[in-house]
């Protein structure tokens, strides 16, 4: 065949093929929907105030082809934002204001094809929002304090937004840096900042919401603790209502100051009341001078089996109580903590796994959370124990912490 008649050929199909092409494009092109009347406007509208915002309640109009109500407004960054509500109920909320006020709201009801009414601006006030709520709950309760290696910030989120924590410290430049971010929608809480030297310095926190308004900045000197081993000799404290009883019948059993002689001993002498005393019961003992505890470890008494851990006398449900000016009413105490024993392995009572036996013999080890201050004076109330017995045993107590 000649070769200007193969060509013509395959030009001639190539046209077929394009102008099919196209053709199935434009059935692909989604056609336009309907278009339908605009709405009646919005009327009667009420509304509640709410932190940075507000809940918008109205009359819907009439009408087959209404499809939503949306909320035009503008946030005081200059950023314009909508909201959306559905025919199926009478509400709509705004939020995102930086601050309290009172600001315009654009209200159109929509219909078919995105038509919009004639707009209805609602005037409404917002409250103190959720970001200023927060940072004046820091600074009206002196809230960023010195922690064991570090600084912590308590909060109150009263609306549970989702809020960011910004961390500052000066660096040696004198300038602000950044050293942490935290994430919390916790009602309350704390930021703990670890990692910092026991130095002088000065730090700061602010928080964003999830429309990046900014809070303003707290900022306080603080001096980071250092966390030492508490070595003082201890001595008991007798109260007239403390309720314990020294059990004389137990060979092993000795008085109160063996818990602080440094010997986890296994086997070895024990601090146990009368099976008689009850609970609760509590002892008191003097430091000697006033500590703030970071935390403290616990080594349960471990008989000769290893298999009776997690049992018997051994606390696991207690509080720590902390005084300078003691007396026998609760009433000059203050509550440091109150503590629960977990077991590793979690097994019934009379049931115990390698790891249960391994955490009594290297002790269970409690954190004292928060800024309770420093205490000379201290109590241990057992609440329950493990065995369910009205008695106490225990090998050890150590301390730690910081004058």
């Amino acid at each position: 065949m000649d070769m200007k008649i193969i060509q013509k050929i395959q030009t001639a199909l190539l046209i077929i093929v394009l102008i099919g092409a196209t053709s199935c494009q434009k059935d692909l092109v989604p056609k336009a929907l309907k278009t339908g009347s605009a709405p009646e406007p919005i009327k009667n509208y009420t509304y509640q105030s709410i932190p940075g915002g507000a809940i918008i309640t109205y009359d819907l109009p009439e009408g087959e082809d209404l499809r939503y109500v949306k909320a035009t407004y503008t946030l005081n960054s200059g950023v314009t934002r909508e909201a959306k509500s559905t025919v199926y109920k009478n509400t709509i909320q705004v939020d995102g204001f930086a601050n309290e006020g009172d600001y315009d709201i654009q209200l159109n009801a929509v219909g078919l094809g995105d038509v919009e009414s004639v707009p209805l601006i609602a005037k409404i006030t917002a409250l103190r929002p959720s970001h200023k709520l927060l940072i004046d709950s820091v600074k009206l309760n002196s809230s960023m304090y010195a922690a064991f290696g570090g600084i912590n910030i308590d909060f109150k989120n009263y609306t549970q937004s989702s809020i960011v924590f910004h961390v500052l410290a000066k660096d040696a430049s004198n300038n602000w840096k950044e050293i942490q971010t935290s994430y919390s929608s916790a009602r309350t809480g704390r930021v703990r900042a670890r990692g910092l030297e026991p130095v002088e310095s000065d730090y700061a926190v602010f928080v964003t919401d999830r429309w990046n308004n900014r809070s303003d900045t707290v900022s306080v000197t603080l001096t980071p603790l250092k966390e030492a081993l508490i070595t003082t000799k201890f001595t008991a404290l007798t109260l007239s209502n403390d309720t314990w009883e020294h059990h004389t019948g137990q060979g092993r059993a000795r008085p109160l100051v063996i818990l602080f002689d440094g010997l986890r001993s296994q086997n070895g002498s024990i601090f146990q009341t009368k099976p008689t005393s009850g609970l609760p019961q509590w002892f008191t003992f003097d430091m000697i001078q006033p500590f703030r505890l970071s935390r403290f470890i616990m080594y349960p008494d471990i008989p000769p089996s290893d298999r009776n851990v997690f049992a018997g006398g051994q606390p696991m449900e207690f509080e720590l109580w902390g005084s300078n000016a003691p007396t026998a009413s609760f009433d000059s105490w203050t509550l440091v903590g109150a503590f629960k024993s977990v077991k590793p392995s979690g097994s019934p009572l009379g049931i115990v796994t390698a790891d249960d036996i391994a955490q009594a013999r290297n002790g269970e080890e409690f954190e004292v959370e928060g800024n309770s201050g420093s205490f000379r004076y201290w109590r241990f109330k057992t609440v329950s124990t493990w065995g369910n017995v009205l008695y106490l045993q225990l090998a050890e107590l150590t301390f730690y912490g910081a004058l």
